[in-house]
């Protein structure tokens, strides 16, 4: 009787090797999906942000619009505003930058993802006496 020893030791290998592809494709296929728009409600005011491009890329910079408003709707400008992209459950750094004011309540600013995967971008925004903090989630790719 032939030795089958390889046969079924290449057998286990090629199991194993596929087994792994199919487990990185699937996890590559089900990446998380965030809006690229949210809206929140903060003291009386209310901040929207979004992001472009959805998702953003990994060491691209990516454009967040913050628009601020007051509890009547109206634009608020004059505040100053920073956000801090950061990935919580990696230990891989963070990556601050400003928000500047482009029109009435309306305020931009580019920010590189440090890696692809589930990120949160920290919104403070100071309008008048008040501090308002948001935490804005996206996707990042490759």
């Amino acid at each position: 009787m032939p030795n089958t020893a390889w046969l079924r030791l290449f057998g286990l290998g090629a199991m194993i090797v596929l087994g792994t592809w199919f487990g990185f494709r699937q996890f590559a296929a089900t990446s998380p999906q965030f809006p690229p728009v949210s809206d929140f409600m903060v003291e009386g005011y209310r901040i929207q942000v979004s992001l472009h491009p959805s998702p953003a890329t990994a060491l691209k910079p990516a454009t967040f619009t913050v628009t601020l408003r007051d509890a009547a709707g109206r634009p608020v400008s004059g505040a100053t505003g920073a956000a801090t992209i950061s990935m919580p459950q990696m230990l891989c750094g963070a990556s601050p930058f400003t928000l500047t004011e482009t029109e009435a309540g309306r305020y931009v600013g580019e920010g590189i993802p440090l890696m692809a995967g589930s990120s949160v971008a920290d919104v403070s925004m100071t309008a008048g006496d008040k501090s308002l903090r948001v935490r804005f989630p996206f996707a990042a790719v490759r």
